[in-house]
């Protein structure tokens, strides 16, 4: 599988339809960080960052501040992904990041470059995102890493590599348990939201 069949392999993975439905109620829920930052559960750092970020309405706006601060940007969102627990917050973070991504496809290279920079790689940061309960994160997610797969210069290897490829194969075999054919799972992307996921094939 190319590249570019990965991508294609996720954005179908579930109908269009209902993904860019719950992404945008996703965006149109803004996080208050202020209340983070009092709670001290992330840094005054991230929260000043995350906040100009949201503050950048173009994507000429969005493209100059992060060419200046491309490495705080990767910091801020991997620091905010693994730093807060509550789900809404993490879909908006994660919806943020391909959005960002699909904007501008060379800005996979913020989180390839600051990854290197801390000794570690891009995919570590995205996978264990794919064990969460919620669908929607999990299928946030996946979009990410085949856009780093897709977009990007390195290759994933090694364990990342084993992690990954264990995960699809744990997803394949649930799948045929459910039917006939490679399907997606069907569930509910949250209790709260009622936007209910359907079968369909990848």
């Amino acid at each position: 599988m190319t590249k570019m069949d990965i991508r294609g392999a996720v954005d179908a993975a579930v109908p269009t339809n209902i993904i860019a439905a719950k992404a945008a109620e996703v965006r149109a829920n803004k996080v208050n960080w202020q209340s983070y930052l009092q709670g001290q559960m992330i840094s005054a750092e991230d929260c000043e960052f995350i906040q100009r970020f949201e503050m950048k309405r173009t994507p000429e706006e969005k493209q100059e501040m992060l060419q200046n601060e491309g490495s705080q940007c990767a910091k801020t969102f991997i620091n905010l992904m693994t730093h807060i627990s509550k789900e809404q917050t993490v879909q908006y973070i994660l919806t943020m990041i391909d959005d960002m991504l699909q904007e501008n496809h060379q800005r996979v290279s913020i989180f390839f470059d600051y990854a290197k920079r801390s000794k570690t790689t891009a995919w570590s940061y995205f996978l264990p995102m794919l064990n969460r309960q919620d669908l929607f994160t999990v299928h946030m997610a996946a979009r990410i890493i085949a856009k780093l797969a897709a977009w990007g210069k390195e290759l994933m290897e090694g364990s990342d590599l084993n992690y990954y490829f264990n995960w699809i194969k744990t997803q394949l075999s649930s799948q045929k348990l459910r039917g006939s054919g490679v399907a997606v799972e069907t569930g509910t992307v949250s209790s709260s939201d009622g936007v209910s996921w359907q079968t369909a094939p990848i």
